[in-house]
């Protein structure tokens, strides 16, 4: 039996327009948007999900760390709009092994939606387990290009050299392809481009019940529900398309929708609420 365990890794706050832009500004205006605002949003979750499927535990994502000093201090972003909140219990590290789980030995993988700090922060934990990213994430986060992006490649640990995966498997459900992770096939990556470039989601299904793991392509279900997009998507015609992509799908299989900044979704996977419903 295949389960889901949400590990929330700490909060953020992030400006209003961050989290939902203005979609008929251009890219440089909504940036500035997010620069010049004042306000913030509640405090969201930052969720890691661990899936224990009979072949072995995938995680997906590893959150945030509570190192202090640890962003570039020139980094507009890291400065200005967001408000990171992790205790060190809160990392992943230590909540795996409070479940009796060796973040470095008992995985069979560590899968990544994208390179975006809130979800690399905790690889140092992970030294030794199998990391997977898709190789058009991976390559868009690279040095300085990548920093300006909101990855912190600088920061990851020296020894991090994942597996890169190109969507080069059977489409699935509208998507134009995947990525298998499991050989059963029940655990697959499927793109979700648009809050960055090479984003991937994470499709797990069990009889009856499909989780739709969907890092940031969203960051709630109203949002997706109502086609409204982040503020620093790379290009907002791309991520409606994605959120698209997402909605159809659910509406061909009962799924259950997971983002990653949720603060609904524990609720809706402990009650089984359908995105379609």
């Amino acid at each position: 039996m295949t389960t889901i365990t949400p590990i929330r890794t700490g909060e953020v706050r992030i400006r209003p327009s961050l989290r939902s832009g203005g979609m008929n500004k251009s890219l440089w205006r909504r940036c500035l948007d997010i620069l010049t605002d004042r306000d913030w949003t509640q405090p969201l979750p930052i969720y890691t999900y661990l899936i224990e499927h009979e072949e072995g535990l995938i995680l997906f994502d590893c959150g945030e760390t509570s190192r202090t000093g640890f962003f570039p201090w020139c980094h507009p972003n890291f400065r200005v709009a967001v408000d990171l909140r992790v205790a060190p219990h809160e990392e992943i590290g230590p909540q795996l092994r409070a479940r009796g789980i060796d973040p470095a030995r008992d995985l069979n993988m560590l899968v990544i939606s994208h390179l975006h700090h809130d979800h690399t922060d905790g690889l140092e934990h992970f030294r030794g387990t199998p990391i997977v990213v898709s190789r058009e994430n991976y390559e868009v986060t690279q040095g300085i290009p990548g920093a300006l992006i909101g990855a912190v490649p600088s920061r990851w640990p020296t020894w991090f050299d994942p597996t890169v995966r190109d969507f080069d498997g059977p489409a699935v459900g509208g998507f134009v392809g995947s990525i298998r992770m499991t050989s059963d096939g029940s655990v697959f990556g499927v793109p979700t481009p648009g809050h960055m470039p090479g984003h991937l989601s994470l499709v797990v299904r069990t009889p009856g019940l499909t989780y739709f793991l969907a890092g940031d392509a969203t960051y709630d279900q109203d949002l997706l529900r109502q086609r409204i997009v982040d503020g620093q998507a790379r290009d907002v015609a791309v991520s409606i398309s994605t959120l698209d992509r997402i909605a159809a799908f659910a509406a061909a299989e009962p799924t259950v929708l997971l983002p990653a900044h949720d603060p609904a979704a524990e609720q809706r996977l402990a009650e089984q609420i359908l995105l379609a419903a």
